[in-house]
């Protein structure tokens, strides 16, 4: 364990670890007022309500709110009845629900089958989608769940829809800076040659290797354990942590969702997820170095990859993201398309969801690549045995 320890103050100096945590804060901070800004009501005069007014007025508002035919009534006889934001989320809910209509424009029926509704959409949604060739059970299964959604809870959760927001975009920056940090384990520097030589000669060559892997999946979790907290708690102390048991569906980019989920379940599924991209970018970047064994050819290796991942993001090709990047970082780290998208896997006879599958291909391509660093990492051993007899 010393060695391990050893190799993770390599890694993460003290000067390090305080500039991560620097970097971390400073982004939450900026996330975190850009957030709130949202949330200004300004006129011609300037800002009429500030934040904390409009999401005190919110939250206020709120205790017991469901979207009913009852709401939509009272909303209609008075729209500031629930306050501007509550009322700004109905509106877009509605909007979202009955294609564009506005509440003025809902006849007595319509109100009353607003779920009904809701599963009529999603149902035409789910044939329409010829891509993904869903069988009758599927669908059947689909719609089990869509029908089960026969009450929506409004009540405020302002801070955890702005943490589903914009978490994916800050989790997949860090996994990136992580994985740059412990490019210099097995990447060759010639000015830590001769320590690497005084180590091996004290620890043994293996005993060292394994040292460095462990470490630099130890350093990695705790470096996003720590900035994943720092993030959470920055952006979310504004708001306040009301509403982690409300229902996925209040948000409007969630409204079509059949996670019937909490905002908490939601976090922690995307809490993981990013967990799982992060160990598959330490085993990439430990594969890449050990093979290269140059920290700049192995930085660029990953970047051209990154790269080419962004791209295949931008474009959507069905064929490719449901083989290759649905697994990957990129997408992975792009949260809302697991929970909207209703992407299934057959396999062995089973329908498997995106959310699922993902996470367990992405872990097994992570002890792959683990697998073949130390595949990689033996083969060095062998040959400088051989050369150490030779000599």
């Amino acid at each position: 364990m010393k060695i391990t320890i050893l190799e993770c103050k390599r890694i993460i100096s003290r000067i390090i670890f305080l500039g991560f945590m620097a970097f971390v804060l400073v982004v939450s901070v900026y996330d975190s007022q850009r957030n709130l800004d949202r949330y200004n009501v300004r006129d011609a005069q300037g800002i009429a309500v500030t934040w904390k007014d409009n999401l005190s007025e919110a939250r206020n508002a709120s205790g017991g709110l469901y979207l009913d035919k009852e709401c939509m009534v009272s909303l209609r006889e008075d729209e500031n009845l629930y306050g501007y934001l509550n009322g700004d989320n109905i509106m877009e809910l509605i909007f979202c629900n009955y294609e564009g209509k506005t509440l003025e424009e809902l006849s007595d029926d319509e109100m009353n089958q607003f779920f009904q509704i809701r599963a009529e959409t999603i149902y035409e949604n789910l044939v329409m989608d010829t891509k993904k060739s869903y069988t009758d059970e599927e669908i059947a299964d689909f719609m089990e769940k869509a029908v089960s959604l026969t009450a929506l809870s409004m009540e405020y959760a302002e801070g955890w829809k702005v943490l589903a927001e914009k978490m994916g975009s800050f989790v997949f920056m860090i996994v990136i800076i992580i994985s740059v940090l412990i490019l210099p384990l097995f990447g060759r520097d010639p000015a830590v040659q001769m320590e690497e030589l005084v180590r091996s000669g004290r620890y043994g060559k293996r005993q060292l290797d394994m040292a460095r892997i462990m470490a630099a999946y130890l350093t990695a979790t705790v470096l996003y354990i720590c900035s994943t907290a720092i993030y959470f708690v920055i952006v979310m102390l504004p708001f306040g942590f009301d509403g982690a048991g409300q229902p996925i569906q209040s948000n409007v980019r969630t409204f079509f969702s059949l996670y019937n989920i909490t905002y908490l379940q939601q976090f922690l599924w995307n809490l993981f997820r990013g967990y799982v991209v992060l160990i598959f970018m330490v085993s990439l970047a430990l594969f890449v170095t050990i093979l290269l064994k140059n920290i700049l050819a192995g930085a660029s290796v990953i970047a051209i990859f990154l790269v080419m991942l962004v791209v295949f993001n931008q474009i959507y090709l069905y064929p490719v993201n449901h083989r290759f990047t649905n697994f990957m970082p990129v997408r992975m780290t792009d949260f809302w398309h697991f929970y909207t998208g209703n992407e299934l896997y057959r396999i062995c006879g089973s329908s498997i969801s995106c959310m699922s599958w993902s996470i367990v291909v992405s872990l097994t391509l992570s002890v792959i690549l683990l697998a073949g660093s130390l595949l990689a990492l033996y083969a060095d051993r062998k040959k400088g045995c051989v050369k150490g007899e030779a000599g």
